[in-house]
């Protein structure tokens, strides 16, 4: 399941990570072959910051948890990060930089669920 985190917020309040949130949804469900169909196939992750100088200046998107396989391609990747920054820039239009880095995973180097149906 990938992994979406969003760096160097402002703060804007419930209501608006809310909007932000269904907008990272919509961009990862424009890359088709992730299969994400819901927010349920993703986790968005606004982690606060302990300095609010420079917060919204710059903002980062981390996608991590994408599992490597053969169809997510350099192309497919590339894809998401431009409809990532495309969905964050549609909510801070004013922000100097957007950045969105994808990091594809590999489950073979460690990873553990706690699902009780086995899948």
């Amino acid at each position: 399941m990938p992994v979406i985190k969003v760096w160097c917020l402002p703060d804007i309040g419930e209501s608006r990570l809310n909007v932000l949130h269904q907008e990272l949804v919509r961009a990862v469900k424009n890359v088709p072959v992730l299969g994400v169909t819901s927010e349920k196939d993703i986790t968005c992750l606004f982690p606060a910051d302990m300095m609010q100088y420079g917060l919204g200046t710059e903002i980062i998107v981390e996608v991590t948890g994408l599992y490597e396989k053969p169809e997510r391609t350099e192309e497919v990747r590339q894809h998401l990060a431009r409809e990532l920054v495309d969905a964050v820039r549609g909510q801070f239009p004013d922000t100097e930089l957007i950045e969105c880095f994808v990091n594809p995973f590999n489950p073979s180097q460690g990873y553990a669920d706690s699902r009780k149906d086995g899948k």
